[in-house]
């Protein structure tokens, strides 16, 4: 299991866990595909933003996380799956301004999108 051999040195950063347990994600297909689940870095958006992070995919450690995201944010999709994720799917760290908020990479060839089932629709 290894990360991307593009990525910067210390990426994921060394206090970063192995990934265990529910998180939820805002996306705007049922059943989540492939595009859903996507780093900034991949999405060739955020380029200001500190590397490492770019190549993270954002998750919420709660589903309230995922519900105000939604709420605020609704251009960014009408469904919440929930994945389950074990060590062999990456590394986590809670990262940003709401302490739900989890940054999450995920090793080489890990099909993220199968992870995860739609749990919560709005609209």
């Amino acid at each position: 299991m290894d990360f991307p051999k593009d990525w910067p040195d210390g990426c994921p950063p060394p206090d970063a866990e192995d990934a265990t347990g529910d998180v939820f994600r805002v996306v705007k297909h049922n059943p989540p595909e492939p595009a859903d689940l996507l780093s900034y870095i991949e999405m060739g958006r955020r380029v200001d933003a500190r590397p490492c992070l770019r190549r993270g995919v954002s998750v919420f450690r709660e589903f309230e996380g995922a519900a105000h995201l939604r709420k605020t944010f609704p251009q960014m999709g009408r469904f919440i799956p929930k994945g389950a994720l074990q060590p062999e799917h990456g590394k986590t760290k809670s990262t940003g301004k709401q302490p739900l908020h989890t940054t999450w990479w995920s090793y080489e060839g890990v099909n993220r999108a199968s992870l995860f089932s739609v749990i919560s629709e709005e609209g």
